[in-house]
Order: C-alpha cells, then structure tokens, then sequence
C-alpha cells in the first residue's frame, strides 16, 4: 500500500484546490478568510480504552485546534463525528462530552453539528474552523530565517510510555500525551511575524522537513533543553532525551520561521542543504500511517 505522504501526493494531484484559496497539503484549506482542517482518531491507532474519556474528548477538540492555530487562524467551531460501541456506558459518553465542551471553552470556539453511528470500536472525526486575515502557510520560509519553537517536545511519547508501563509519578509527561495544550496564543502573536508555521504532531524534524520544503536547517543543540522529568524518566529507561524531541510525536508544539524577533525559543536557523543538529546531519524520520512507522501508536 502507499505511504501516507504518497497518498497524500496522489489526491493533491487529482483534485485541484477548486473554489479554496489553498487545497490539499498544509496544515488546513483556505476559502476566503476562512481555515479548515479534520483529523481522525481511532481506537487502536491512536487510543487504548484506559484512555480518560474526560481527556479523551479534550484531545479530540485540541489536535484540530492547534492546526487551525499553526495556520494563524482564530478558532470559531467544530463539527464532530462519532462512531461508538453500543455497550460504551453512560458515564464514559458523559465525561467524553463534557471533555469536549472544557476544550471548546479554553479555545473560544463551539461544538455546532456532526453525525453519530454505531461501530465496533471508537472512532472521533473533527473538522474545525478558523478566521485570518493572513494565513501562515508551510514552505514559505526564507534563507537566513530563524527557526522557533512554541511549547515542549518528547513530553507526549515519553508519557504514554509511563502510562503503558504503568509507572507512578511523570504527570506531567502522562498530561502532555492523555490532554495536549497547544500554545494556541503564542502561535496567533507570532503569525504576525512568521513566514511559515506547522504543529509538531509526526515528530519534531519531520515536521520540519515539511514546513521547510526542500530548504535546509542547522539547529542548535544548546536550545534543546530536556523538560526535567522527560529527563528523570530517560535516565531511568537509558534513553536519550534528544531523541525523544526530535522524533517523538503527538507534542502539538508550533514550529515557525522568522527573520525577526518573536516569541517562544529560538532553536535554528534556516540554510543550507539536510537538517542539522549541529555537526551531525539528522535522519528524517517520525510517525507515518500503513507500515512506515516510527514507533507503536495506540
């Protein structure tokens, strides 16, 4: 079967952007003013059922949000599409719902239509809206840029790998991967000064591969500076912090290019040719659908 990106290539060259401003291939579509996007999880893939219901719901509403922020978009509404097991219990479709509602207040947008059906196992589509006046697009960013972060890396693998292992403490790694917060106003203060913008969601160097477009990187590793209890929790495993932020996924971190001062960490600059992390050229690599991947994903 195709890979993601090559089922990706194949729609975009087989529907043209019609009526939008921007078609397939960013963060979200364009039409107007307005910014579109939709995402899917699904039980197995992407979610176990110990997954908190309550954080379950919040989740689903954040990972569309912080597209529609990385495009520099203010939310305005979501629609929703369930496909539930009959035996799921009141309690966890209550505590579901009322997850969805708490991120809708904490993003300033609202639930306003969708469609429900019965399945063997969870599945949770949502397509949110946005409003810009100027969206922040992928592949736009200029030699001599410097590269920014918004948010945390390494944080979301390493707590769902707490949580599968069942290990006491880590909450704040456990948080970062059961109830994402993107930075959705850091990213909305520097689209007035970005000349592109992605959300980290596959893993931080593969998402900046594609938010540079064939354009090259070197990062500074002394701007890499390991969250303390993903370091705690490396020391623990053996493992290397650094790995975990370069291509751990599901950080819902922002990444943009400026040539000015802004807000959030400065971690590069854009040149050359392959991405750098330092001396050492990185692999691009991180999650990817059907058979390429990185790592097991729920």
């Amino acid at each position: 079967m195709r890979s993601e990106e090559e089922i990706i290539a194949l729609l975009r060259e087989k529907f043209s952007k019609g009526v939008a401003d921007l078609g397939i291939g960013d963060d979200g579509a364009v039409f107007r003013n307005l910014v579109f996007t939709a995402d899917l999880l699904v039980e197995g893939t992407h979610f176990t059922p110990e997954h908190p219901s309550f954080f379950l719901g919040r989740k689903s509403v954040s990972v569309n949000i912080s597209d529609i922020a990385s495009m520099g978009a203010e939310p305005l509404f979501i629609l929703m599409t369930l496909a539930l097991p009959p035996d799921l219990t009141d309690k966890w479709l209550d505590e579901f719902i009322n997850g969805i509602y708490s991120a809708c207040r904490d993003w300033g947008c609202s639930l306003v239509g969708g469609d429900l059906s019965s399945a063997s196992q969870i599945y949770i589509s949502v397509t949110a809206v946005g409003r810009t006046e100027k969206p922040i697009l992928r592949g736009k960013a200029r030699e001599g840029d410097w590269i920014y972060l918004l948010g945390d890396l390494g944080l979301s693998r390493a707590g769902r790998e707490a949580l599968e292992e069942k290990l006491p403490g880590f909450e704040a790694l456990k948080k970062a991967f059961l109830d994402p917060s993107p930075p959705v106003r850091q990213a909305l203060e520097a689209s007035k000064i970005a000349t592109s913008m992605i959300d980290v969601s596959d893993g931080f160097v593969l998402d900046l591969y594609r938010l540079l477009s064939g354009k090259g990187a070197v990062l500074a590793p002394e701007s890499f500076n390991p969250h303390p209890q993903l370091l705690e929790f490396c020391k623990m495993k053996g493992a290397d912090p650094i790995e975990y932020m370069l291509y751990g996924g599901e950080d819902y971190a922002i990444v943009y290019t400026s040539p000015t001062e802004g807000p959030g960490r400065k971690v590069g600059k854009v040149g050359g040719h392959g991405i750098y992390f330092g001396s050492r050229k990185l692999k691009v690599s991180g999650f990817t659908h059907f058979g390429r991947k990185i790592r097991k994903k729920f």
